[in-house]
């Protein structure tokens, strides 16, 4: 690959699933996303998949969401496009059946699903890849069936614009507005959002101990409504195709 082509995103995982689980556990601020997440999910997916109802984890790698969430479905689907990652999934979903493909590029008889979820995967895609990867994942939603992503790495969150003010080029680009724009553009309608870390303005409340702090729990409930989604450096959308 030339130096001057964007990398694609599809060829950054495709050997990690050995140690994907791993470096997001090493990470505090990224177990702290996970954690509330996972929380969060718990709570929201029984109010949105119904009883019997299929569901798609889209680029689900090691599975962590699609263990979460399928308990909840009559029926579970994993695709990603690495079977490193999948052999993991496997091993913690044995009840849902994961598919190797590439869902932007490739067609196969899935059949609908009433709810698919994507997460660390559109905040870390190329714009060319989110588009077509909405454009898979609508194509397999009924109308009134629910789309959950997250976005974990916002240009315009308070820490974000702290670093680039300092010099720091992280080579974000996917904001709350743009995220927005996509889904309504393809006949989504966000329906909840839930805002996640906001209150962490500085590398010094990235650690654990801060993380974990009473002060961090009690920032956390106070600042977790969908009014600060814009400026928050991780946040879980909910959208319905209507």
């Amino acid at each position: 690959m030339k130096d001057t082509e964007p990398m694609d995103y599809r060829d950054s995982h495709l050997a990690k699933g050995d140690t994907y689980d791993a470096s997001i556990a090493a990470q505090p601020f990224d177990a702290y996303m996970a954690q509330h997440e996972e929380a969060w999910l718990r709570d929201v997916i029984p109010r949105l998949m119904p009883r019997g109802g299929r569901y798609l984890d889209f680029a689900c790698g090691t599975g962590r969401i699609t263990a979460i969430v399928a308990p909840f479905a009559g029926e579970s689907v994993g695709v990603d496009i690495s079977e490193s990652m999948l052999a993991t999934a496997r091993g913690k979903c044995p009840q849902t059946r994961f598919v190797c493909v590439d869902l932007a590029r490739e067609n196969p008889d899935l059949g609908s699903f009433d709810l698919v979820t994507s997460f660390r995967f559109f905040g870390n895609a190329q714009q060319e890849l989110r588009l077509a990867a909405l454009d898979a994942i609508v194509r397999r939603l009924p109308h009134g069936g629910h789309l959950v992503i997250n976005s974990h790495r916002n240009p315009h969150s308070v820490g974000a614009l702290l670093q680039r003010a300092g010099g720091l080029q992280h080579g974000m680009d996917l904001s709350y507005f743009r995220l927005r724009r996509m889904l309504r553009e393809r006949g989504l309608c966000i329906v909840a959002v839930r805002t996640i870390g906001f209150w962490v303005l500085r590398s010094r409340l990235r650690t654990a101990s801060a993380l974990a702090s009473r002060g961090g729990r009690i920032a956390e409930r106070l600042l977790r409504h969908r009014a600060w989604a814009a400026f928050a450096p991780d946040c879980i959308v909910v959208a319905r195709k209507s």
